[in-house]
C-alpha cells in the first residue's frame, strides 16, 4: 500500500509532461560519424538526398501536418539522424523510411506532436505498408514488452550472450493506456527489424540525452544512460548473431560499444528498466490497475511497476511485468 502510495504520489507531483527529445548534434558523440554518413560515398549521399527531396515532396500532398509541425528544411533532427544511422548500417530503405517517422503517433516516452491515426492509410501510400507498419508500433508498444522479447532470446552464460530465434514471431503488448492489447508480429524477420529500428534510435540520442537533466522521465544529469540499459545490450547482442543483414550485425554491436564506452563511471551501475508515464492519460492507466490489483479486482492485466526512476543495481533489479 505504501509504495503505491509513493507511486501514485510521483505521478501527480509531476503533473501533465511531455518527454522533450535531446538531440545528439555535437560532432564529439560516439554517433556523428554515424549521422553524417562518414562511410557513404558522395555518389551514395547525392542519391539519397534526391530520394529525401521527393518523399518531402510527396509529404506535402499526403501528410502535410508533419511538415508543417517538423519543419520541412530539416524535418526533425532526431528522426533524419536514426535514418542517417540506419543508412550507416546499410539498413534497407523500409528500415530507413521508418526511421523518418517512428514517433509520427506519439509513443511512450513522446508525447508532442502526435498525427492522428487516421492518416495510417496516406503513411502507408507514402512510405509503404512494411515501413508504416514499424512506424505504429514503434508508437503503439509498451517498451517493457519490447525487451522482455529480448530478454527470452538472449541468455548470458559466463559473461558472454548467446542469442536465439523464437520458433514463431514474438508479441508485444500495447501501452498501458492504449489498453495493452497484443500486438502481432507476422515474423520473426519484421521483430528483427524492430529491434533494429529500436536500437539505431536510442544510440543516435543517449549521449546527448545525458548531458541535461530531463524531470519528466525522472532523468538527473547524466542519468539517462540508465534507461532500459540491459535491454538495448540484449539487442546489440542478438543482432550480432541475427541482425536483418551482414552489414547491421557488424555494425549495431560496433555502434553500441562505441557509445556506450563514452559513458562516465559514475553512472555505469544505474539501471531504469521501465519508462515512466509521461502522460496524465498514462499515469491515470497505471493508478487505476494498481488500484484494482490492490484487493484482486484486476484479471488479465500487466502487472505495473511503482518504481520508475533510475537506480543503483541490485541482484533482482527488474522483473518483467507480464499479463496475468
Amino acid at each position: 500500500m505504501r509504495a503505491h502510495r509513493a507511486a501514485t504520489s510521483a505521478f501527480r507531483s509531476r503533473g501533465p509532461s511531455t518527454l522533450a527529445r535531446r538531440l545528439s548534434s555535437s560532432a564529439a558523440y560516439a554517433s556523428a560519424p554515424y549521422r553524417q554518413l562518414a562511410w557513404a560515398s558522395d555518389q551514395q549521399k547525392t542519391a539519397w538526398a534526391a530520394e529525401d527531396t521527393k518523399l518531402h515532396a510527396k509529404m506535402r500532398e499526403h501528410v502535410p501536418e508533419a511538415l508543417a509541425h517538423n519543419g520541412e528544411e530539416a524535418f526533425d533532427h532526431h528522426l533524419v539522424g536514426v535514418q542517417s544511422v540506419l543508412r550507416s548500417w546499410q539498413a534497407p530503405k523500409h528500415l530507413c523510411d521508418a526511421a523518418l517517422f517512428h514517433s509520427v503517433y506519439g509513443t511512450e516516452g513522446f508525447q508532442g506532436f502526435k498525427l492522428p491515426l487516421s492518416h495510417r492509410a496516406e503513411l502507408v501510400e507514402l512510405i509503404g505498408a512494411d515501413a508504416e507498419k514499424l512506424a505504429w508500433i514503434f508508437c503503439m508498444v509498451d517498451r517493457a514488452s519490447v525487451d522482455e522479447t529480448v530478454f527470452d532470446a538472449v541468455q548470458y552464460v559466463d559473461g558472454r550472450a548467446n542469442a536465439s530465434l523464437p520458433m514463431f514471431a514474438p508479441r508485444f503488448r500495447a501501452r498501458v493506456e492504449l489498453g495493452a492489447f497484443q500486438i502481432s508480429l507476422t515474423s520473426t524477420a519484421e521483430w528483427l527489424d524492430f529491434i533494429t529500428l529500436s536500437l539505431a534510435d536510442w544510440l543516435e540520442q543517449v549521449e546527448g540525452a545525458a548531458r541535461a537533466e530531463n524531470p519528466p522521465v525522472l532523468w538527473g544529469k547524466g542519468e539517462a544512460w540508465a534507461y532500459r540499459r540491459d535491454g538495448y545490450a540484449a539487442m546489440a547482442a542478438l543482432l550480432a548473431e541475427h541482425g536483418p543483414t551482414a552489414a547491421i550485425r557488424e555494425a549495431a554491436p560496433r555502434m553500441h560499444a562505441e557509445v556506450y564506452g563514452r559513458e562516465p563511471e559514475a553512472t555505469r551501475d544505474l539501471v531504469q528498466p521501465v519508462t515512466p508515464p509521461v502522460s496524465a492519460a498514462a499515469r491515470e492507466a497505471y493508478e487505476a490497475i494498481a488500484s484494482a490489483q490492490l484487493d484482486g479486482s484486476a484479471v488479465g492485466t500487466p502487472r505495473v511497476p511503482t518504481d520508475f526512476a533510475p537506480a543503483r543495481r541490485r541482484a533482482t533489479d527488474y522483473e518483467p511485468y507480464v499479463g496475468e
